[in-house]
C-alpha cells in the first residue's frame, strides 16, 4: 500500500511539473520589432573572436540576416581559419564555420532568437549568434 502511495505521488508530481512547464519558445513568437536595420554584436570569447550581425525588420518581421563571425585577430573566419593547428583540428574549425552560416536563415525563418535551434559541432558561434542578435533587437522592440 505504501509502495502504491509513493508512487502515486511522484506520478502527480511529474504530471504538475509537465503541466507547468511553459514553451518559451511559443511565448518568444508574440515578440513585435518596429521596421528598421539594427546591428548587434555578442561579447569577445576567450579567443578574442566575437559575432556580428546586421537585421532588417519590415512589417514586424525579420527580413533578413547578415552574420559576421569574427576571429581574434579581427579578421572573418574564412577556409584560412584554424590552419595554424593540426588537420584534425583545422577540419574541426572549417566544420564549425560552415554549420554555423546556416544561422543567419535560421532566424529568418524562425522569426525570433529563441526559435533558432543549436547546431552540434557550431555551439560557441551560436551562443554568440543568438547575443548579438538580443542585442540588434533590443532597438527593434
Amino acid at each position: 500500500m505504501r509502495k502504491i502511495l509513493i508512487v502515486l505521488i511522484i506520478f502527480s508530481l511529474g504530471l504538475v511539473l509537465v503541466a507547468c512547464g511553459g514553451d518559451k519558445k511559443e511565448e518568444a513568437l508574440s515578440v513585435s520589432y518596429k521596421d528598421g536595420k539594427y546591428h548587434g554584436e555578442s561579447a569577445k570569447d576567450e579567443r578574442g573572436g566575437l559575432v556580428k550581425v546586421d537585421i532588417s525588420v519590415k512589417d514586424n518581421k525579420i527580413e533578413s540576416c547578415t552574420m559576421q563571425n569574427i576571429d581574434g585577430d579581427g579578421k572573418e573566419k574564412d577556409e584560412s581559419y584554424g590552419q595554424s593547428q593540426n588537420e584534425g583540428l583545422y577540419k574541426i574549425a572549417q566544420q564549425a564555420i560552415n554549420l554555423a552560416k546556416s544561422y543567419p536563415d535560421r532566424l529568418v525563418e524562425k522569426g525570433n532568437p529563441e526559435g533558432v535551434d543549436v547546431i552540434s559541432g557550431a555551439t560557441q558561434t551560436y551562443k554568440q549568434f543568438i547575443e548579438a542578435c538580443n542585442n540588434a533587437l533590443d532597438g527593434a522592440k
